[in-house]
């Protein structure tokens, strides 16, 4: 049996690069700026998103695409916000469902990646949904969820797990757990994962299921390949000594040194984690062709050994072999 390769690119958003926000708040300004002196890009085209799946087409890469529901609380994408180009917010989702969605999974990243909403108002909180989530259970982080689900269901997308915005959840993880398995249940979908975790150094698997009961599971999927593309943000280099150098980092070009090379000679499945802004790499779409050349040596190295796989198929994959977990 192939070895599964899955890559989970976090944070994707219609039109806005939700870096910017982050930059922004933890910055405590309008125009955040990178230790290169450039101003942190506001916005990611459609193009790239179209460039994106070209690579994910021509190289048959598998994994998880997230899609945030309402970005930094700007409004939601099956609505759009003031200012959004609605022709272009069109364009993107259409790319998603048409394009991405044969290939990838589709989660929320929970409901904003940035401010808490309050459900009732619909108005941002003070505090981000990390540090919000640290302080809710099961009944408050259902319909929160739910809502996000919801969203992208309205816009025709079908989530079959759930991402955390950085580490939302960590510290009240069990109520988590549940929330989600209430929530993705609401949808229809009894057999779900999340992804919270990650653990770049160890070749033992450390995805797990967290919950099981009779054929309704919830699988815990761990990263275990670190972003290495998120340094393309801060460097304007992009020539082909520069790519080569991370992707080695990745798998070298004799396939015998790197990550990805320790976890494939321990015969464990291969999570590698990435962003929307490490492809992006502020406009210069560095990371994207570093994954690409990643891409190029697994074919090369090892053809048929390894197979690209989406997370709902991993999660199917430990759920099979994780068998002995039942909890209540």
């Amino acid at each position: 049996m192939p070895l599964p390769l899955t890559i989970i690119i976090d944070d994707p958003a219609p039109l806005i690069n939700v870096y910017w926000w982050h930059a922004a708040e933890s910055g405590n300004t309008d125009h955040p700026v990178l230790s290169t002196g450039e101003p942190v890009a506001r916005q990611i085209p459609v193009d790239f998103l179209e460039q994106f799946v070209d690579v994910v087409e021509c190289w048959g890469v598998r994994g998880k695409f997230s899609v945030l529901p309402y970005p930094a609380a700007l409004g939601p994408i099956d609505v759009g916000w003031p200012g959004c180009d609605e022709a272009e917010l069109t364009r993107w989702i259409d790319l998603v469902r048409c394009r991405v969605t044969p290939h990838m999974d589709i989660t929320p990243e929970i409901l904003t990646h940035a401010r808490a909403l309050d459900l009732d108002t619909m108005t941002p909180l003070s505090m981000n949904e990390r540090n919000w989530a640290e302080e809710q259970t099961a009944s408050t982080m259902t319909p929160y969820i739910t809502h996000a689900l919801e969203i992208l269901q309205r816009v025709g997308l079908s989530p079959t797990g759930v991402t955390s915005p950085w580490d939302f959840g960590i510290g009240v993880e069990e109520e988590y757990r549940l929330a989600i398995r209430q929530a993705m249940s609401g949808i229809g979908v009894e057999q779900t994962w999340y992804f919270l975790h990650a653990d770049c150094v160890s070749t033992d698997l450390r995805s797990h299921v967290a919950w099981r009961q009779d054929e309704r599971w919830l699988v815990s999927l761990w990263a275990q390949v670190d972003d290495f593309l998120w340094q393309t943000m801060e460097s304007i280099r992009a020539d082909d000594a520069y790519i080569h150098s991370i992707a080695d980092a990745y798998l070298t070009e004799d396939g015998r040194e790197g990550r990805l090379t320790q976890l494939q000679a321990a015969g464990t499945p291969m999570v590698l984690v990435t962003h929307w802004q490490s492809l992006f790499s502020n406009g210069r779409r560095t990371g994207l062709k570093i994954l690409e050349e990643v891409c190029r040596r697994g074919q090369a190295n090892w053809g048929e050994q390894v197979q690209w796989t989406n997370c709902s198929e991993l999660a199917r994959i430990v759920a099979a072999r994780d068998t002995q977990r039942v909890v209540p």
